[in-house]
């Protein structure tokens, strides 16, 4: 219960501590519309499956929000934090079937993993999509084990909101039959172990078919969802392949998971990834032969993974974490077989000091990377990562639209190339009129105030004193006293008109009076 309130602890204690990355601010816009209309249309392009923004429905019911502006990003990050817990309390389940010291261990490196509580206060599908496959590894083991219905139906379930959270269900559903035809071609008597009775697979795929069904059709309003979520796989290949944004060595996972430093952080998981290697010899040596399915099955489960995240060109950090969390198993069985192949007691009493400095090494690493840096570019699981000015920027934005008694007519347009502008679509949530645009406008002189980047400062002024009729021409000041970024050397730039801004002024200094 420690470990479990440890983890719970890690995950949501000071959750606002890092702006909202572009990928949460797109699900949150995403999931506004759900929560202000009710209606949830399956988009097979972007955003990933439903179950993000429908346990999202959850977290504000909860805390009485009824629109996007009364949402905040404890409201969704809260989500993902939680439903990542679901893995470590599973674990307890087969403490019956392995030694409980090795279930405590592999509780601990996962509860305190610095990448798996990182992504863990991220409002994306990551570490759902995690949580659910590995704790679908664990019922189907219980199944086996124990044949009970339950396990059958959490199976089912589990599998799943596994196609339900990401289209990159197809690499573990991929994973997980590749690594079952792997055990049983070392092994033919695992067929007799692994065998599911007629109606329990019946059961198994009703199941699946109902959660799938009931999500990827919006709860039965969106029926095309259905083929949608099929049709999805044709376009995340062609992403996968061919979206140079994103491309990345075939060494990117590794090179900052096991070695980082920067005038920020020295950042390694080396240790563990050791006692990985070390957990692989224990599970294959004939001299320590351990008939474990479990772990070998998670071995060849993770290990596919990783080396297909490794072959596709497309990376991003937080995929990482399907096959670390794997990984992190392992190395629990690593330290654990250590331990146990060991008979004298100053020998073991160096290896449960080893395990000790590990721990406090991995606690400390998830101190600095969550707490003491969560946005710094430095920290080795950033990516992208907008700046605390974005939310500065938009918090004067708003004052300066509120400063008008009359700001529902306060005009905003936001200009950037490419859309380049995330997440400022939910730091600016509540000024109804705002236009987003990729190019200035011909009428940009009837809008307040401007945001954009430098690249379009010199257009946007020839524009607002040569467009307008004569004697129609506002004077325009700047908006933000600093150099402000949205992200790390991506600079954006306000105008306001000044008529606006001096009242906005007076409004200051009248509350300062």
């Amino acid at each position: 219960m420690i470990v479990i309130f440890f983890a719970l602890f890690l995950r949501l204690f000071d959750l606002n501590n890092r702006p909202f990355h572009t990928d949460e601010a797109v699900h949150a816009i995403k999931f506004g519309e759900l929560l202000e209309t009710g209606k949830y249309i399956y988009d097979p392009i972007e955003y990933h499956g439903p179950t993000l923004n429908y346990f999202s429905l959850i977290s504000a019911k909860i805390f009485d929000e009824k629109i996007l502006s009364d949402t905040n990003e404890v409201t969704l990050r809260i989500v993902p934090a939680i439903i990542s817990v679901i893995l470590i309390i599973l674990l307890i389940s087969i403490k019956s079937e392995m030694n409980k010291f090795l279930i405590l261990l592999i509780g601990i490196l996962i509860s305190i993993s610095p990448i798996f509580v990182f992504y863990s206060r991220y409002y994306i599908q990551e570490s759902m999509l995690v949580t659910f496959s590995y704790s679908a590894i664990i019922t189907f083991y219980k199944y086996f084990k124990s044949k009970k219905t339950l396990w059958i139906i959490l199976s089912a379930i589990f599998c799943s909101l596994i196609f339900t959270t990401k289209e990159t269900s197809i690499i573990i559903y991929f994973s997980g039959f590749a690594s079952f035809i792997i055990l049983n071609f070392f092994n033919k008597k695992l067929k007799s172990k692994f065998r599911i009775n007629k109606n329990h697979l019946i059961l198994f795929l009703i199941i699946f078919i109902i959660v799938s069904i009931l999500f990827y059709s919006s709860f039965f309003t969106n029926p095309n969802g259905i083929l949608d979520s099929l049709k999805t796989f044709t376009n995340y290949f062609g992403k996968a392949g061919n979206n140079t944004e994103h491309i990345q060595p075939w060494y990117y996972y590794f090179s900052f998971l096991l070695f980082t430093k920067n005038d920020l952080v020295i950042f390694t998981e080396i240790p563990l990834f050791i006692f990985y290697l070390i957990g692989i010899y224990f599970l294959f040596s004939k001299k320590y032969f351990l008939q474990n399915y479990f772990f070998r099955f998670i071995f060849w489960f993770s290990l596919i993974q990783a080396i297909v995240y490794i072959i596709i060109p497309y990376k991003t950090p937080w995929l990482a974490l399907n096959f670390w969390i794997g990984f992190l198993f392992i190395s629990s069985f690593g330290i654990y077989s250590s331990y146990l192949i060991i008979s004298k007691k100053n020998q073991k009493t160096l290896i449960v000091s080893f395990i000790f400095l590990i721990v406090s090494h991995n606690i400390f690493q998830t101190y600095l990377t969550n707490f003491k840096f969560p946005y710094q570019l430095g920290n080795p699981f950033t990516y992208s990562q907008p700046t605390p000015d974005v939310i500065s920027a938009s918090e004067n934005i708003i004052k300066v639209a509120e400063s008008d008694s009359t700001n529902i007519n306060i005009f905003v347009n936001v200009i950037s190339k490419n859309n380049d502008y995330w997440p400022l679509p939910w730091y600016l949530r509540k000024i109804k009129n705002i236009a987003w645009n990729e190019n200035v406008p011909n009428d940009i002189h009837h809008f307040e105030i401007i945001i954009t980047t430098p690249d379009f400062e010199e257009e946007i002024i020839n524009k607002l004193y040569s467009l307008p009729e004569p004697g129609k021409i506002n004077l325009y000041v700047p908006l933000f006293n600093d150099y402000t970024t949205i992200r790390p050397n991506v600079e954006i730039i306000g105008i306001v008109r000044n008529s606006l801004h001096e009242k906005y002024l007076r409004t200051l200094n009248n509350h300062t009076k």
